[in-house]
């Protein structure tokens, strides 16, 4: 079934729904019109032909059933210096979600990679545009939701779907638009610890062996989960460090 924008109009508390058949990437679209874009639009497409993952990576994104999807939101400048640990929230409401629709075996890999039975189902970047007194930010979220086959060219790490639960796109697309404003509305008066429990539920690394890779070197250790403000926690021997989101990757060692 194609993406429905009337529907999916419907379930927003402000801002527009845009739908597009073909698109280079949402998170494009939202961030070269984000100065007459009402706060909270969402934009989704059936494919994109130049999907972006986090560090430079490309998203994987054929015409097939899964769900493309970018929400633009403003935040003033006083509450964007709170943002950065957002992309946890966003990553939990995503599972939370999939829980609900009784999908078992859903994790989050830190900061915000979304798994299912230990391989990648999804992902989130976040990108932002300076405005006039803030920024705007622009989150986009790629879920495989019935994908049977991948370009292993461009997908070089084990993946999943979830073909087998036959969702209803339109339904999951309202029901995380919601969710999603609700929440970016109310993070800044809450902060990142009101959504840290909950996440930690879901980390598929806590207290496993784990390796950080940066661009000049590797940091190996014990996943203790994350602090309040979102960052890993990382044992090596007696002592634990933090680390905040970054230019690194985190791998089972």
């Amino acid at each position: 079934m194609k993406l429905n924008q009337s529907q999916i109009q419907q379930a927003l508390i402000c801002g527009k729904a845009i739908v597009f058949d073909e698109i280079d990437s949402t998170n494009e679209y939202l961030l070269t019109h984000h100065q007459e874009l009402e706060n909270g639009t969402v934009c989704l497409a059936e494919k994109q032909t130049a999907g972006r993952g986090r560090r430079g990576r490309t998203w994987y994104s054929p015409k097939s059933e899964n769900l493309y999807f970018s929400i633009l939101w403003h935040y003033s400048a006083e509450d964007a210096a709170n943002l950065p640990s957002l992309s946890l929230v966003v990553s939990l409401i995503i599972a939370e979600s999939l829980q609900a629709q009784n999908v078992a075996d859903i994790q989050i890999k830190w900061p915000n990679d979304i798994y299912y039975q230990g391989k990648k189902m999804g992902g989130i970047l976040l990108e932002s545009k300076a405005s006039r007194n803030g920024l705007d930010l622009v989150i986009g979220i790629g879920l495989n939701l019935g994908m049977t086959k991948v370009d292993e060219s461009v997908v070089t790490q084990a993946w999943a779907d979830l073909s087998q639960y036959h969702f209803d796109r339109n339904q999951l697309a309202c029901q995380l638009a919601f969710k999603l404003q609700k929440n970016l509305k109310i993070y800044p008066l809450v902060g990142f610890s009101h959504y840290a429990e909950r996440w930690q539920a879901f980390d598929i690394f806590r207290h496993k062996a784990v390796k950080l890779v940066t661009e000049s070197n590797e940091i190996h250790g014990i996943s203790l989960g994350i602090n309040e403000q979102g960052e890993l926690l990382l044992q090596q021997g007696e002592t634990v460090q933090s680390f905040g989101i970054g230019e690194m990757s985190l791998r089972a060692d």
